[in-house]
């Protein structure tokens, strides 16, 4: 194996203060080295330590490899003319490995095909020949800000995992509302994803039914999460919404192991404040993933006694697997005082407190739905000012209302009664 230094520094002899990035180059034929090697020299924003040249896709790699390691290069450049495919296994090896490096590809063919599998390989960056001096420099400047962006304040965001009793609960439209509000009325950092693994709907109820990737193409792509990654998959909302949508195709249907899930899951945490989980109904490897990272459970049911005999199962099943009882919560949805079940009587037989109750207003949430568009901040409804008041608790502001609500359930626990032969007692 051959490798040139034309140029000799190193990260041990940076000068005090110098902030260029380093940068080794993989088979950069020689117009593509000589414009890397004019440019960076401009303003030093940037060192050329090493030009490796040939692919790293043999085993025999693995020693250089390790020195890579050792070098720990801010940047690398394939330049994938010579042999794409042993250029895109070679940006594949250096992104697995060298996990804080930027990879960029170089290449004379700038098909979108060609820019997508380089992208999917994990290269951040696609250099177009003969590369300019401004996409270069701009290229490095992303490249800069991402490697600040590693040293700054990392999150742990709390998952909202949103369940529903039965089909046509509601869930979807409950968790577009409170993740929306979180985001444009709090400014929380938050994420909705869809964890359908078809036929989901949150993208489409918000408009955003254009789309590539899924939540489930980023959880096959565990082994090289970082936030560059990330921003590619993301639908970004107009209210500041992000969103993780379902995948596109009804089949075939998109498998993730639980393992994978959590730590796709995990790694969400530390970008996002609040990650809300549209599950689908069932107890699927993927949700009882999502059940195990969820720092809370929102049951969702419509007051009807098949919904309520549901949660009283899935209370009693989390029970069993000794799923923390305080994160359990639920919530009823479409909830009026005129319904014949009351209040006391869902609490006595389900043997739990109702935590949330969000009015009936059909005919404004299919409005939503229809329209695409997130419900009016300024509304008077009371859908909107229950939804308003889940999202003020959650951001940690004291909500109207609870008081009254407090009391009002007070006053109809005197009264009530079970209605679910054993499931009331």
């Amino acid at each position: 194996m051959e490798t040139q230094n034309r140029s000799k520094p190193t990260e041990s002899n940076r000068t005090p203060g110098q902030e260029g990035l380093l940068i080794i180059t993989v088979c950069a034929d020689e117009e593509l080295s000589s414009r890397l090697q004019r440019f960076v020299a401009v303003g030093e924003v940037a060192q050329i330590h090493a030009e490796l040249q040939h692919y790293l896709s043999e085993e025999s790699d693995s020693i250089l490899i390790d020195r890579l390691k050792d070098k720990r290069p801010d940047v690398c450049i394939v330049d994938l003319d010579r042999d794409r495919e042993k250029g895109i296994r070679t940006a594949e090896n250096i992104r697995g490995m060298l996990t804080e490096t930027a990879v960029f590809a170089a290449s004379s063919d700038s098909q979108p095909d060609f820019i997508l599998q380089a992208m999917r390989a994990g290269c951040t960056e696609y250099l177009v020949k003969p590369v300019s001096r401004d996409q270069l420099l701009e290229a490095l400047a992303r490249a800069s800000g991402r490697k600040k962006d590693v040293h700054q304040e990392i999150l742990n965001g709390q998952i909202l995992a949103f369940f529903g009793a039965k089909g046509g609960a509601g869930v979807t439209s409950l968790a577009i509302t409170l993740g929306t509000l979180l985001a444009q009325h709090h400014q929380r950092q938050t994420l909705l994803i869809d964890l359908h693994p078809e036929l989901g709907d949150a993208a489409l109820y918000l408009r955003q039914d254009r789309y590539q990737y899924s939540f489930y193409d980023l959880s096959e792509n565990t082994h090289r999460l970082d936030s560059s990654l990330l921003k590619g998959f993301v639908i970004h909302h107009p209210s500041g919404l992000d969103i993780l949508p379902a995948p596109e195709s009804i089949e075939p249907t998109r498998h993730a192991s639980g393992e994978t899930v959590k730590r796709t899951l995990e790694f969400l945490r530390q970008s996002y404040q609040f990650i809300l989980l549209d599950c689908p109904t069932g107890l699927t490897d993927v949700n009882l993933a999502a059940l195990e990272e969820a720092d809370q459970l929102y049951m969702v049911a419509t007051p009807e006694v098949p919904a309520f005999r549901n949660v009283a199962r899935f209370g009693d099943y989390l029970g069993r697997i000794n799923f923390k009882v305080d994160r359990f919560r639920v919530i009823i949805n479409r909830h009026s005082k005129s319904d014949a079940i009351n209040d006391a009587q869902i609490e006595k037989t389900l043997r739990r407190q109702v935590f949330w109750k969000v009015p009936n207003q059909y005919r404004e949430v299919v409005k939503v739905v229809n329209t695409g568009s997130p419900i009016d901040l300024s509304s008077k409804s009371e859908f909107m000012r229950s939804m308003m008041a889940w999202a003020d608790l959650l951001a940690g502001k004291s909500h109207p209302g609870k008081i009254e609500k407090e009391k009002e359930k007070e006053k109809e626990k005197k009264e009530g009664k079970g209605f679910l032969g054993r499931w009331g007692r």
